[in-house]
């Protein structure tokens, strides 16, 4: 193996390959696994010749923080070509090593293995006999896995970076594997010991980025965050009827100046008694059906929180369900609140009949205004319920997918539509007004459209500040997705 002098807290194992190949190819094995593969590394049994052994071995020696002898049964009585017992050689290997580490008083741990005795003081060179003080480890293939894991107890005892190491690898794959907080407080230790080691620093600071936005949302935060996750379903349908219910309000009032009046004056009597009927059918029936249908699509994300809160571990596939159920939430009600509006458009005048062009012109007016703010501000509420509160319980170690990320982008996209749809709002109430008010004829009708187009302007500023908030919210649940998530799987898109 060539020798890294750059190299340094690593352990070091000495070695007879004639001795105990079998064994060191496990142990090497294990180590590297355990402790990483730059952590360990063999003896110089193989420099090539013409080298100053002394200087390489002392070198090697020098940079390494714990010397593993690994003693079998014929380390003491090996010969070489001359039969010369080679622990009487100065110049072998093993003996070279040894007592480098000795003399730096670099920690030792003597390794038996194939069933070797320790030696006796008696049978090694006067440089070598501290060895015998030192306390020995066994390691036999019976009792493998227990002797390795004391051998490895031994080595963090005495050595600092191996342990590091140990600490460092753990951390690395519990991050590969989604468990990103159990990895940050294992890199905040290796900091704390040795600050800079390899990176640390550099995969820390996103990291604890990451944990400090993350403490901003989900349930728990605030008092209101702990009602919105106690109360989800609740919570939703509050923020989806309300504007429903004033656009109902001004689709009725609008309506009556604009249409059914001028026809009572026209003197269509029962024009007042049809539409009032229509409206109490048609609001009672929209709103029971919308309200029952939502309740269908967000039930599961309501039990959902409901488990997590009473501490119910989800299983990973009903994590997966309810993560695209909860982002799609939002996308539902607005659809809802559309379809129902233009199904219940026809309604009033197929009830009231006698109607001329320019009702048409309004109920069509009406319908259009009414139809954006029932699609856009349940969206961009719930949506923002969603991602700022609820999203986020539904995400565990090793739970998410690339395909999350997908869905997130999705909703991305979405929210720049309703925003404008929210933006054009007070210009088309404006504009509309401008347009129809001469022939409207009623003052009312165009106080209620200043009055629209007033509140329209009021709430594109909620809807931005709500626009915000999500794309914040969207951002930092793609960088929880990718945290969360196991990194094989991600690779692999």
């Amino acid at each position: 193996m060539l020798f890294n002098p750059k190299f340094r807290g690593s352990v070091f194992i000495s070695y007879r390959r004639t001795d105990s190949p079998g064994y060191v190819r496990a142990l090497m094995s294990d180590m590297r696994n355990t402790f990483g593969s730059k952590q360990v590394f063999l003896d110089m049994e193989d420099v090539a010749a013409g080298s100053d052994f002394r200087v390489i071995i002392e070198e090697a020696v020098s940079n390494c923080e714990l010397l593993l002898a690994i003693i079998g049964p014929g380390w003491v009585t090996a010969r070489d070509e001359m039969q010369q017992r080679r622990l009487d050689d100065r110049n072998d290997f093993v003996r070279l090593e040894i007592v480098s580490a000795l003399a730096r008083k670099i920690p030792v741990i003597p390794v038996l293995v194939g069933n070797a005795k320790m030696p006796t003081a008696e049978e090694l060179p006067m440089d070598l006999q501290t060895l015998v003080t030192l306390q020995a480890v066994p390691l036999s293939h019976e009792r493998w896995d227990d002797d390795i894991i004391r051998l490895f107890t031994a080595i963090e005892r005495v050595t600092v970076e191996p342990r590091i190491a140990r600490q460092y690898s753990t951390a690395l794959q519990k991050l590969d594997q989604g468990f990103w907080q159990e990895a940050l407080k294992e890199l905040e230790i290796i900091d704390s010991v040795e600050p800079h080691y390899l990176g640390v620093p550099e995969k820390i600071r996103p990291l604890r980025d990451l944990a400090q936005d993350l403490s901003r949302i989900g349930p728990g935060v605030r008092g209101w965050h702990n009602q919105a996750a106690a109360h989800p379903l609740a919570c939703m349908l509050l923020l989806s009827l309300l504007p429903n219910v004033l656009a109902a309000l001004f689709n009725y009032n609008f309506n009556w100046e604009v249409i059914i009046r001028p026809m009572t004056m026209r003197g269509i009597d029962q024009a007042e008694h049809y539409f009032q009927v229509s409206a109490i059918v048609v609001n009672t029936s929209g709103f029971s059906l919308g309200t029952a249908l939502f309740v269908y699509l967000a039930n599961p994300v309501s039990r959902g929180m409901a488990d997590f809160v009473n501490g119910v571990t989800l299983s990973p596939s009903r994590l997966a369900f309810l993560r695209e159920r909860c982002l799609m939430l939002g996308q539902y009600i607005a659809l809802i609140s559309v379809c129902l509006w233009i199904i219940a458009g026809p309604v009033y005048p197929l009830a009231i009949g006698a109607l001329e062009w320019r009702d048409y012109v309004y109920f069509i007016t009406s319908l259009a205004i009414c139809g954006v703010i029932a699609a856009t501000y349940p969206f961009l509420s719930v949506t923002w319920v969603c991602t700022h509160v609820l999203y986020l319980a539904f995400i565990a170690p090793g739970s998410t997918q690339a395909e999350n990320t997908a869905l997130l982008n999705r909703i991305d996209a979405w929210k720049w539509r309703y925003l404008m749809l929210a933006g054009a709002l007070p210009m088309l109430v404006v504009t509309l007004g401008l347009v129809l008010s001469p022939q409207v004829g009623s003052r009312t009708a165009s106080i209620l459209l200043g009055v629209l187009g007033f509140c329209g302007l009021a709430g594109f500023i909620v809807a931005l500040w709500l626009f915000r908030v999500i794309q914040a919210d969207l951002a930092l649940l793609k960088q929880a997705t990718w945290a969360y998530g196991t990194k094989r799987d991600f690779r692999q898109e």
